[in-house]
């Protein structure tokens, strides 16, 4: 401390100490974040004085302080450092105000936990009274919710074993399966809901434990190995039809 800076302090020790820097450091002056430094100027006689910016404006908190560093070194200035004063800091919300919403947002999150408390319960009563078989309107609702929530893949597998066809500028192919299956009875609505469930594993070969198609397969008394070897004699039949077919040329254009 200057000797400038001394005699002040010791003339007026109730004197704020204020820093240039913005941030205010522990057991150092007041930073700029904490201060408005204050230009008050009389009102003039027209009774404008309510136009004036803030800080020319005088308030009950406003006190005297001097400048510790920087290019106003002991000079003394009027400052406001009250952080509740609604003439100099309007942006800064009241402790009162602060406390408000607080309480507010304390009711909104009890309310809030009110209201998905009682939907769950809702849902507990629901599926308690739920009896099998399940009714259309409940089949269509989960049929519904699984569509929404179809993979990227597993749209246009579903689609093309349903027959819908999205054409440009027109509903996508979700839209159309949801309101296909609207028009499906409750045996289809089943068979639904069992597809999606099996759909990617029977598009994948699985070689695990775990393969829910071959499970599935057993419980209705599915014959997976007679239905392979039907499937590869299918197979081998198109592909000699093929090979015959490409080894006629001539007989396939006398035909013609």
């Amino acid at each position: 401390m200057d000797a400038h800076i001394a005699k002040t302090m010791e003339k007026k020790p109730e004197l704020v100490q204020i820093s240039s820097a913005w941030n205010t450091r522990e057991g150092a002056p007041l930073g700029r974040n904490r201060y408005v430094e204050l230009q008050i100027k009389k009102p003039k006689a027209n009774g404008s004085a309510t136009k004036q910016p803030a800080i020319q404006k005088p308030c009950e908190k406003m006190t005297e302080a001097i400048v510790m560093d920087g290019g106003n070194r002991g000079q003394t200035v009027k400052v406001c450092a009250d952080p509740a004063c609604r003439v100099h800091h309007p942006n800064t919300p009241s402790p009162q105000q602060v406390e408000r919403e607080r309480a507010e947002e304390r009711k909104r999150i009890e309310k809030e936990k009110l209201a998905i408390t009682t939907r769950h319960r809702v849902l507990a009563t629901i599926l308690q009274r739920v009896s099998a078989p399940l009714k259309k309107a409940d089949l269509l609702a989960v049929a519904h919710y699984l569509i929404v929530h179809l993979s990227y893949s597993q749209i246009p597998a579903l689609a093309k074993r349903h027959k819908v066809k999205a054409k440009k500028d027109s509903a996508s192919a979700q839209e159309l399966l949801a309101k296909q299956v609207g028009t499906y009875d409750e045996a289809e609505l089943c068979k639904l809901l069992l597809e999606i469930s099996l759909l990617d594993s029977a598009y994948q070969r699985s070689s695990s434990r775990d393969d829910v198609l071959m499970d599935a397969a057993k419980r209705y008394r599915v014959d997976a190995e007679k239905l392979q070897k039907a499937v590869a004699k299918e197979v081998a039949a198109k592909r000699d039809n093929k090979t015959k077919t490409n080894a006629n040329p001539k007989k396939r254009e006398t035909a013609a």
